[in-house]
């Protein structure tokens, strides 16, 4: 299973965190999933909350769809991609979220959800980079990209990579399109700010189309058809 997010903060807790303006339709999730339709705020119009695709489409392409698989951007890869590298130097993004999910391997062929969060349960922001392509009916459509890095102590006993959170005084420079140095990079290290705190949730997390706040709840583990597990 892939990992994932959540971003279903109240409006004025987002707002206020990532200083940003955020449209009326605005709807937050619990189970943020490839190929959604998302929150971030981009390189090119900081101060306003935009929503794209998650699964970035590369402008070179010759297909016309958001892709399921260019989901997740290692930053120990991303300057050997060129056009990864080209979205690195001109269009980055911040992907806001409050909690992320990885699955735990626990057999040969199963696996448990966890869901992880900021000690204070505050906002983070997860590293990203955009594109964008245009159909054959000549619509512009905008996706994105998450970086990753290597798990810290607080993940790896889960999973053996993690979501790039930025420490929120980098988040300036992140979004500074006047920045096109490849060194942006170093600012991209696992996060050790403050300890991520996590428990066991409901499998149901698999479903792309279950978005509910049943997600937060802690459960005991289950696997991901269901089924109760003794390993966690």
């Amino acid at each position: 299973m892939l990992p994932n997010y959540s971003i279903a903060s109240e409006v004025k807790l987002i707002k206020d965190h990532f200083s940003v303006e955020i449209p009326e339709n605005h709807q937050g999730t619990y189970n943020a999933q490839p190929t959604h339709i998302l929150p971030i705020v981009n390189s090119a119009d900081p101060d306003v909350l935009s929503y794209y695709h998650w699964g970035i489409h590369p402008s070179f392409a010759k297909s016309k769809g958001v892709s399921q698989k260019l989901l997740f951007a290692p930053v120990e890869d991303i300057l050997s991609k060129i056009s990864q590298k080209k979205s690195l130097r001109h269009q980055r993004c911040i992907i806001p979220a409050d909690s992320f999910y990885c699955w735990k391997d626990v057999g040969k062929k199963e696996q448990v959800p966890y869901r992880f969060y900021l000690q204070n349960n505050s906002l983070f922001s997860i590293a990203g980079i955009w594109d964008a392509f245009e159909t054959e009916e000549g619509e512009q459509v905008n996706t994105f990209m998450m970086l990753t890095t290597k798990a810290n102590t607080d993940v790896s006993d889960v999973s053996a990579r993690m979501p790039a959170i930025l420490n929120d005084d980098l988040l300036v420079e992140w979004l500074n399109e006047a920045n096109t140095s490849e060194s942006i990079l170093e600012y991209v290290v696992p996060f050790n700010n403050e300890p991520l705190m996590s428990y066991t949730v409901n499998p149901k997390l698999a479903d792309a189309n279950f978005d509910s706040a049943d997600l937060w709840k802690k459960v005991p583990p289950a696997n991901q058809f269901g089924n109760l597990t003794l390993f966690s």
